[in-house]
């Protein structure tokens, strides 16, 4: 489902752009669009957004499973980085890694490089890091940008209340009302992708 949004962000940008993956963990979801960038898409580039050092400490009073504490669903940066360097792309420009926490590594320099955003990967697990990923692509968003969820609310926890992703995302909605986004689709899992409709 992941590349169904990213392909459908580039036929509603066909010119290319930027694509952003939030998590990039042990790399699957990164290289599934660095293949579909050299193989379609030539004008587009990727930015991936990684602590290496797992999860960071939770909002307070937001849920969580125990698998989403914090320091949980750390990766090694040398696994997706050796990948790169053995496929000779470590020094092409359109790959890029920004490692640490996105409250450190989320500024307004880069945000203001960033003016043609085309697809966002939201793999973040938790509240706290969705929010501030939201905050810093809202600038960039426009109609046609897809952006998908990874952790919308996973079926594994029964917890009945709203969390992770999903709360952020109803949060950020209703602090700016002028966004709108059409869901697209939804898996079993509740992955889910959505398309900007207007901001």
């Amino acid at each position: 489902m992941i590349m169904d949004a990213f392909h459908r962000g580039h036929r509603n940008f066909p010119s290319g752009g930027t694509c952003l993956e939030f998590g990039v963990g042990s790399g699957t979801t990164y290289f599934y669009q660095v293949t579909a960038i050299l193989d379609k898409y030539p004008n587009s580039k990727l930015i991936g957004f990684d602590s290496w050092q797992g999860l960071p400490k939770e909002t307070d009073g937001v849920w969580y499973p125990d698998r989403h504490a914090e320091g949980c669903l750390t990766f090694p940066k040398q696994n997706v980085e050796s990948t790169l360097k053995s496929s000779g792309l470590w020094d092409d420009p359109r790959f890029r890694l920004v490692d640490g926490f996105y409250e450190n590594t989320l500024t307004s320099e880069l945000q203001a490089e960033i003016q043609d955003l085309v697809f966002v990967n939201i793999d973040v697990d938790i509240h706290k890091s969705c929010v501030e990923l939201l905050e810093f692509i809202r600038p960039m968003l426009r109609p046609g940008v897809n952006l998908y969820f990874d952790d919308w609310k996973d079926p594994i926890d029964k917890f009945e209340g709203k969390w992770g992703e999903h709360l952020a995302w109803e949060q950020f909605l209703e602090k700016y009302p002028s966004i709108k986004a059409e869901t697209i689709a939804i898996a079993p899992t509740n992955q889910r992708y959505m398309e900007i409709v207007s901001v």
